[in-house]
């Protein structure tokens, strides 16, 4: 028995099959009745939409066979999926790949076998529909020119599916943005009305002290709804398609300078050390209101996460085809089940500050958003009770 070799693009071919997110899931009529016409218009016994994982094939839909699953080694549509069309093998006995396959020498008792890739639109194979057979045969010109378009219908049907998926998903995130948003404009504001009845309750028995101590109390909460507006702003700007991509060469010093002038009273107010650590001749190219924006709200999650007498440094480095834009923090750092949702951009609700700050995880999905329009990346690193370093990685 031979079995197939991995396809050269395996990393790239597994990924786009993991964005269906349809490995182990039930039956559907959808995909039966295409696995049914399938069987009917080839004339066979069996018929399978097959999905080739890491080690084994699953079915999404099975006619005249009652198996989920088999492994990859032993799969027809392992090789199927390493060619550029249709993969027929006539007779799998007299076939020296298959003549010794535990499918044929055992049940099902292969010897016909014609398998269609699954073709994503990003041309990567994820699967096969496929036609299998227990006496030799082959398909006429119809038949295989029928099995290309129902491939092909089992394709949009996914795509459908993963599209439908992600319209769910957008519109509970919205939801959940709203109800979020509209809480932490709702904090501010109360707290800001509290502030301004004291000081007007206790009029002139202030002194100097507790009137600065009041406006500076009073600064922190309208900086908190300046910059929550803020982001609400691009984001809308963003789902609107309203957002224009201008990319322009930028001094580093320059950009630095614009995102952490805002922050100045947020670092003052918790005794945070600000440091950089780039070559002062060092320029990117981008968007400049995107990085800017990107960069203030990924400092401002690190100025969240670091309790008082804190450091954050602010660096640039160019790696190979890359500018890489960290900020670096003194903070309590993530466990490797909190950074590993981190990294795979689960949505979650946002973590409560050293000092109880609060927010809406918007802006961290602003800043990722802002680094695919440049298609880059963020990337994060972290370690529980010494901080975290999250890096703007931006194609040259």
């Amino acid at each position: 028995m031979v079995s197939a070799p991995l396809p050269p693009n395996e990393p790239e071919r597994l990924a786009a099959l993991r964005t269906y997110k349809i490995l182990d899931t039930d039956f559907e009529e959808d995909y039966d009745a295409l696995c049914r016409l399938a069987a009917t218009i080839c004339g066979t016994p069996m018929a399978l939409i097959s999905l080739i994982d890491r080690d084994r094939q699953w079915f999404k839909a099975s006619v005249g066979l009652g198996v989920r699953e088999t492994s990859r080694d032993v799969a027809f549509c392992a090789h199927a999926i390493n060619q550029g069309g249709l993969f027929e093998v006539p007779d799998a006995a007299e076939d020296g790949r298959f003549v010794d396959n535990p499918l044929v020498v055992g049940e099902p008792k292969i010897r016909y076998y014609a398998g269609q890739p699954l073709i994503t639109p990003e041309g990567l194979a994820i699967g096969t529909l496929c036609t299998i057979d227990q006496v030799p045969r082959v398909l006429s010109p119809t038949q295989r020119e029928a099995l290309d378009i129902l491939a092909r219908q089992v394709v949009a049907q996914l795509e459908l599916r993963k599209a439908l998926a992600d319209l769910h998903h957008l519109n509970a995130d919205k939801d959940r943005f709203v109800s979020v948003i509209a809480h932490d404009l709702r904090s501010p504001f109360s707290g800001l009305l509290g502030l301004i009845d004291l000081m007007r309750g206790q009029g002139d028995s202030l002194d100097r002290e507790e009137i600065f101590r009041y406006i500076a109390m009073i600064h922190q909460g309208l900086y908190r709804l300046y910059n929550l507006t803020e982001n609400l702003l691009k984001w809308a700007l963003l789902e609107q398609g309203k957002m224009s991509f201008q990319p322009e060469e930028i001094p580093l010093f320059a950009l630095f300078d614009e995102v952490v002038a805002p922050l100045s009273d947020a670092l003052t107010q918790k005794s945070l050390s600000l440091a950089f650590d780039f070559d002062p001749n060092l320029e990117v190219r981008g968007d400049r209101n995107m990085l800017e924006a990107a960069l203030r709200n990924l400092v401002s999650n690190a100025v969240k996460f670091t309790p008082s007498e804190g450091r954050i440094t602010l660096s640039g480095t160019v790696a190979p085809g890359n500018w890489v834009l960290s900020v670096t923090d003194t903070g309590r750092g993530m466990d490797a089940q909190e950074l590993a949702r981190l990294q795979s951009g689960e949505r979650n609700p946002s973590r409560p500050g050293t000092e109880g700050e609060q927010g809406t995880g918007l802006g961290l999905t602003l800043a990722r958003q802002f680094a695919s329009r440049h298609g880059g990346r963020i990337d994060f690193t972290s370690e529980v009770g010494k901080g975290t370093t999250a890096s703007l990685i931006l194609p040259f």
